[in-house]
């Protein structure tokens, strides 16, 4: 797949994500208001609880609606266009690691977490603040870096950028 038609599949993919959490939304919403409240029952905290995940749903909606904006941005700014020497934001690097073999990531500036099959192979959406981003911007094919995910070092290989 190219960078765009990669982008396309994390916007449809955050698109699906927004409506399934809108739905989830408004299910915990109805399910707060037929809860008995603190009059009705002294002891049920269902209604408190249940106003708070709607809470955090519309929260995680409103985020999750500004990377899908931002990323449709994207889409139309440039910013995917050729390959770079360097690993920047709008990469698809391919990387070598010494368990898993060959990695793929595509660093944008939203939707990180977000897998993409292509064909054969799983890309993985990074953002630029994430520490793996962190470790590949600025690097060329052929470097190395070393990246810390929790207590583990790893070593990382470039193998490409696009």
């Amino acid at each position: 797949m190219t960078k765009h038609e990669l982008l396309q599949c994390v916007v449809e993919t955050l698109k699906r994500e927004i409506e399934n959490a809108k739905q989830s939304l408004e299910s915990t919403s109805k399910a707060a208001t037929e809860a008995p409240g603190a009059m009705e029952s002294h002891s049920d905290t269902t209604k408190s609880q249940m106003s708070r995940l709607a809470d955090e749903m519309q929260r995680l909606i409103s985020e999750k609606s500004l990377a899908l904006h931002t990323l449709q941005s994207v889409a139309h700014s440039g910013l995917l266009s050729g390959a770079g020497e360097e690993t920047q934001v709008g990469s698809v690097v391919e990387v070598l690691t010494e368990r898993n073999g060959r990695e793929f990531y595509f660093i944008l500036p939203a939707g990180g977490g977000i897998e993409i099959n292509d064909n054969d192979k799983i890309v993985c959406v990074v953002t630029p603040r994430a520490p793996l981003a962190v470790a590949l911007i600025g690097k060329q094919q052929g470097q190395t870096v070393k990246v810390r995910i929790g207590l583990q070092q790893h070593d990382l290989t470039i193998i490409s950028i696009q």
